[in-house]
């Protein structure tokens, strides 16, 4: 048995015919460790946590103002399902209305009508001229939504309105969001 042994052994340390004695007592060298991506210093983990901290804050205010803007989605699908006619353009003046009494304190909007309405609009957002070019034109919908009104003047008129219900800038949760 003894011999059966040494006989194995002999075989293994015996190298081949053609093999290089020089390249039979090398071994195979050790691969370095890989290269950790997790940052090795205080200082660079500090702003790691900062920077992680900054985009969890930007999409709670990504996220705010997007349910707080749910109302202007809301009116303007209502406003894009109004035809260009005057009786239905008496219901875009309801959904100004609704919209300006969501976005600001109800006991400032509630009692304004007419002029005043429509200088508070004006004031409300930049680029509307809702007691110039379209002035009246709110009162008559609203009261006399028979009247006769030039279509171009409808249509200007609606384009407005949604120019408005975009672009309007609301006290709805103190400005958090803007």
């Amino acid at each position: 048995m003894m011999q059966a042994n040494l006989q194995a052994s002999a075989q293994t340390l015996i190298p081949p015919k053609d093999a290089n004695p020089l390249l039979s007592s090398m071994h195979e060298i050790a691969t370095p460790t890989d290269i950790d991506w997790w940052p090795q210093t205080l200082g660079w983990q500090l702003l790691l946590l900062l920077a992680f901290a900054y985009l969890l804050y930007r999409l709670y205010l990504i996220i705010g103002k997007y349910i707080s803007n749910a109302y202007r989605r809301a009116a303007m699908i209502e406003l894009m399902s109004c035809s260009d006619k005057a009786t239905d353009l008496e219901q875009v003046c309801k959904i100004l209305r609704r919209t300006a009494l969501y976005a600001f304190d109800r006991k400032q909007v509630a009692p304004l009508v007419g002029k005043d309405w429509e200088h508070w609009l004006d004031q409300q957002c930049k680029g509307t001229d809702f007691s110039g070019k379209h002035q009246g034109i709110l009162s008559q919908l609203a009261y006399a939504p028979q009247a006769s009104i030039e279509s171009e003047k409808l249509a200007a008129f609606k384009s407005q309105v949604v120019f408005w219900v975009k672009n309007h800038r609301g006290n709805y949760g103190g400005g958090k969001y803007d």
